[in-house]
């Protein structure tokens, strides 16, 4: 089975990585930051495979050898996550056009442009996954987020769509809601009260680590997960509810 993993070197991305060689996949780590010591290091511990893609999501050709290295390197490609993003705050008052179309452009664009480059190789083979992260902030309007939570909202209306369409293909989509992951990025990115407060309004009392999305990830690559198509999956400790 081969994964790709858009954003793959990141923090959530990484750790998804190394979650599926853990478990026998293939993986292909697709970032614009460096993740070749990472696609080493996962492939030397194994017992799947890994290799290095240096790709920005919003470009075309990028994307489009993306999709022709992960053929040439495995064969075949089983599932696109697409993790990509970019997650920061601004409030209203100070939120430009170039703000918000740089979030359309990774969140959006990088999404459609990636689904785009691996679908003519799922379409073949019959079967294909797309697993496209999101984020509960759709489902609870974050206040100072409006150019991310948009972005994430029609990330959501195109998983549904492309499950419409992809589905009688053999391809199959799903949206996945983390909630705010505790990392080194986000810590730095936050006021702790900013963290204080999700915490207390989070059921089971604590943050949610990458390591709390990569089992269900794994699940929704497997062909135990073949049934599920159009669906938001969340997965944020309850503290969004829909």
């Amino acid at each position: 089975r081969t994964v790709v993993v858009t954003g793959g070197a990141g923090e959530m991305g990484s750790s998804l990585s190394r979650r599926l060689v853990a478990e026998g996949a293939n993986v292909v780590v697709a970032d614009i930051a460096d993740g070749e010591a990472l696609a080493e290091e996962l492939a030397a511990a194994g017992p799947g495979q890994a290799r290095f893609v240096r790709t920005d999501v919003t470009s075309e050709e990028e994307t489009r050898r993306l999709a022709e290295a992960a053929l040439e390197a495995f064969g075949r490609i089983d599932a696109l996550v697409n993790n990509a993003g970019l997650f920061t705050a601004k409030p209203w008052d100070e939120l430009t056009l170039e703000d918000w179309r740089e979030r359309f452009r990774v969140n959006v664009e990088g999404t459609f442009l990636a689904t785009k480059a691996v679908e003519p190789a799922m379409t073949r083979q019959g079967s294909g996954k797309i697993i496209n992260i999101g984020s509960d902030t759709v489902w609870m309007g974050t206040p100072g987020f409006a150019h991310y939570v948009a972005s994430k909202g029609a990330v959501l209306a195109f998983t549904r769509a492309i499950a419409t369409e992809l589905g009688p293909r053999g391809i199959t989509s799903v949206y996945v809601t983390p909630t705010l992951l505790d990392t080194p990025g986000t810590r730095g990115a936050f006021a702790q009260g900013h963290f204080d407060y999700v915490v207390g309004h989070t059921p089971l009392g604590r943050f949610e680590k990458p390591e709390d999305v990569n089992g269900l990830i794994v699940f929704l690559c497997s062909d135990e997960a073949a049934f599920i198509n159009g669906a938001a999956i969340n997965i944020g400790g309850g503290i969004s509810m829909h």
